[in-house]
């Protein structure tokens, strides 16, 4: 169901909502990297479905594309909070630097945890018509013979893979008379994916906004911004022009950003990685691990061997991705261990009045309020977590950051 979606009317017991069976919860996957005004819009669609709750569920310390967050996940949480969210849990570190696909099924996987009558995901998509998201979905769900074929055929012709997906999923829509989404767009892409992943997981209604604005827009729009263009007019000293399509407390905790420099950690880690070490780990195929190995000792850093190592089916988004698992030590294995282990519920903040929902997130699985608790909780992924924070840290030259539970 999308944006015909009629909200209940919402029931409270006394000053706060006792979260008994019948309740709603409303969650928005996000990276806030930053959180701006376009975020804000999304956030208030949400609260017009008159959620009980609304939990945002935010990615930690590496992004999907496989690079640092600007902010840390505790202060991304707090704007989060300040935007109105109820409480912010943090997406595993596993499923945040990873494809479209395992990144969406991620955060479905903890939603659908969650007790309630009532569970909606809301998310942003360049087109938010249900026939052609759904469309698209099924076909990826069923993944037909001709669509591989074609696939496959266009890549052998030189096409990055990317490209080769959305001219296939043209022609296969054109032979069966379909209408899909347009495959081109990383928000279709997520949405898509969320779609497929409500399907395996279930009891999640789907409500899709339309995005407004280009993702990829080179200059700052006020009103319906992209979080690429803050970032480069930030890069290039252009922080009035981006700071304007920011929340006033978004743009002060902008100015202690800082630079990362991840490179010489990244490149160390390689260099004490065996080739049978590197093609354990997650994403890895093909001989990549050669190339990786080789050209790392031929890159003074990250950047440009991720250009280096990049082809036409290993997009630099992809590279940066699986120079992070190796980072961080993720193996496939581990990979499928962690999609098929229960869910954990690392709370990142949550308001002072809304404390009752920890029990809320008790009861879907292990509730874990801090770094430390989450190092020592003995779930492999809650591990990777905190490893990934240490290196955020370092790699910010940071001297200290937070490291429990934000209570607003």
């Amino acid at each position: 169901m999308y944006n015909n979606y009629t909200p209940r009317a919402r029931k409270m017991q006394g000053d706060k909502p006792s979260f008994m069976p019948e309740k709603k919860i409303v969650a928005i996957t996000a990276e806030y990297n930053p959180l701006h005004n376009g975020h804000l819009k999304l956030i208030e669609r949400a609260k017009d479905l008159s959620p009980d709750l609304l939990v945002v569920i935010l990615n930690g310390s590496f992004l999907q594309r496989g690079s640092l967050a600007m902010l840390d996940k505790y202060t991304r949480a707090k704007h989060a909070l300040k935007a109105g969210a109820d409480v912010v849990i943090e997406l595993p570190q596993i499923f945040g630097a990873a494809c479209a696909e395992r990144f969406a099924d991620g955060a479905v996987k903890l939603l659908a945890g969650i007790p309630a009558a009532e569970r909606i995901l809301a998310f942003g998509a360049e087109e938010a018509s249900a026939t052609a998201l759904e469309n698209a979905a099924n076909i990826l769900e069923e993944e037909p013979l001709e669509l591989q074929v074609d696939l496959k055929e266009l890549m052998d012709m030189g096409l990055s893979y990317p490209t080769a997906l959305a001219e296939t999923f043209r022609r296969y829509a054109d032979r069966k008379g379909v209408t899909v989404a347009d495959v081109t767009k990383p928000n279709n892409i997520l949405a898509i994916e969320y779609l497929r992943a409500i399907k395996r997981r279930g009891g999640i209604i789907a409500y899709a906004v339309k995005r407004k604005g280009a993702y990829d827009a080179e200059t700052v729009d006020l009103d319906a911004p992209s979080a690429s263009a803050i970032r480069t007019a930030i890069a290039a000293g252009e922080k009035e022009k981006a700071y304007a399509a920011l929340p006033p407390y978004v743009a002060s905790d902008l100015e202690d950003a800082g630079k990362d420099d991840l490179s010489p950690i990244l490149l160390y880690r390689l260099t004490q990685m065996t080739k049978e070490e590197l093609a354990s780990i997650a994403d890895v195929k093909e001989g990549i691990e050669n190339r990786i190995l080789r050209l790392a000792k031929e890159s003074g850093d990250a950047e440009s061997l991720v250009k280096s190592v990049s082809t036409k089916r290993y997009t630099e988004a992809r590279v940066r991705r699986i120079l992070v698992n190796a980072l961080l030590g993720v193996t496939e294995e581990m990979l499928k261990r962690t999609v098929k282990a229960a869910p954990y519920y690392k709370v990142l903040g949550v308001k002072a009045d809304r404390t009752d929902a920890l029990s809320l997130l008790s009861r879907g699985g292990v509730l874990l309020t801090g770094e430390n608790e989450a190092a020592e909780s003995g779930i492999e992924s809650a591990a990777i977590d905190c490893k990934a924070q240490e290196i955020y840290r370092v790699a910010k030259g940071l001297s200290d950051v937070t490291s429990g539970m934000i209570l607003l």
